[in-house]
């Protein structure tokens, strides 16, 4: 597939020396599933694996037109998915929290993530999830998941950035051992996969899937987490570690509500005002518009929510279809609007998101 005679180089130049990767893994992925042997992620910036491999690149053009942070295709996007404005298409707006005692211990706000995914592995809807695991040092390692037993280490937030398209490089390299080990799998390029992704990676899978490329054939749902801003790992652990002498592998749990909240294994609370963790912002996320994710077939995140629940967006049919059969057989439930305020609970929550995209793109 020849597309206008762009190339890594070209997306080195505009894109990765600028600063402005979001690590999304989507260039990689793709080129390494072809057996292209081109490039590679080093830490989480992509580059050539060697001087040697420069002249290996095809110059198909496909790694920069995937890549979420490049313009084009952007407008058959926005057509293909009813973008009108910076929310995105929106068929329906609600709150719900899971039911689930276990997820509701080790998930995040409403649990509903870990919750859509264990429905989606008990009724054989999908054969594998693309999720964010993490390390003895809570560093997010991104990871392809085959069944609801690997979803507890999942749950919860790390809110640094995990290259969650990447997993999907290998796909081909461990097809022999994933149809070994899981019986319903029978053909590697028919599997059901559910994608959980920041608004730039699920913007990524779709520009893959608008292309018909590899590795994003796999993908059959794409859920979309919120996401204001994203830390630099190293980072946001050296400035926790010197705001509030945590290490690393003493961290739990994180949350951000208004300020960053640092839960530790011995049972303490910490405070970190958001503020200081300025510098540990990633660069690509300043000039980032997106904060629900427009290309997806649901959002969910806690912002707007109330307490113990989160926001469900939902935008597609399919989407749709997967949040009723969710909550139609209890596995999650939805908040009730108190009667007062019926009428103006969509048009303030939409509002308030619309308001924090404004304070994103500032």
């Amino acid at each position: 597939m020849a597309i206008a005679n762009k190339t890594f180089k070209d997306l080195e130049e505009e894109v990765i020396s600028k600063g402005e990767c979001c690590a999304c893994g989507g260039c990689v992925s793709y080129c390494e599933l072809q057996g292209f042997n081109v490039i590679e992620m080093k830490g989480y910036t992509p580059t050539f694996k060697s001087d040697k491999t420069v002249d290996n690149c095809k110059e198909c053009g496909v790694c920069f037109y995937v890549c979420p942070q490049t313009t084009p295709l952007l407008d058959k996007l926005n057509e293909i998915h009813q973008v009108k404005d910076e929310l995105g298409n929106i068929r329906d707006v609600l709150a719900a929290k899971t039911t689930d005692a276990v997820i509701k211990e080790v998930g995040q706000d409403g649990g509903i993530v870990s919750t859509i995914l264990k429905y989606l592995f008990e009724t054989n809807n999908i054969d594998a999830a693309i999720v964010s695991e993490y390390n003895e040092n809570f560093e997010p390692i991104p990871k392809l998941i085959f069944n609801k037993d690997m979803l507890s280490k999942s749950a919860g937030t790390r809110y640094s950035i995990s290259s969650n398209i990447l997993p999907l490089k290998d796909l081909y390299i461990n097809a022999q051992d994933i149809l070994s080990q899981q019986k319903r799998i029978f053909d590697i390029d028919q599997m059901r996969v559910a994608f959980i992704g920041t608004p730039c990676q699920c913007r990524a899978i779709n520009k893959m899937k608008l292309l018909n490329v590899k590795p994003a054939h796999i993908i059959s749902i794409v859920i979309s987490l919120f996401c204001f801003e994203n830390f630099d790992y190293n980072k946001l652990m050296e400035t926790l570690k010197s705001k509030v002498n945590v290490e690393a592998a003493n961290i739990k749990k994180t949350n951000i509500k208004k300020n960053f909240f640092v839960f530790t294994k011995d049972n303490q609370k910490l405070e970190v005002n958001i503020k200081d963790l300025d510098e540990a912002v990633r660069n690509h996320c300043h000039s980032c518009d997106e904060f629900t994710g427009r290309f997806s077939d649901i959002s969910i995140g806690a912002s707007g929510a109330p307490e113990g629940y989160s926001m469900v967006l939902i935008r597609t049919e399919k989407g749709a279809t997967l949040i009723d059969s969710v909550l139609s057989v209890g596995y999650i439930e939805r908040y009730t609007i108190p009667i007062d305020q019926v009428s103006e609970w969509r048009p303030k929550k939409l509002n308030w998101l619309k308001k924090m995209i404004s304070l994103k793109t500032k």
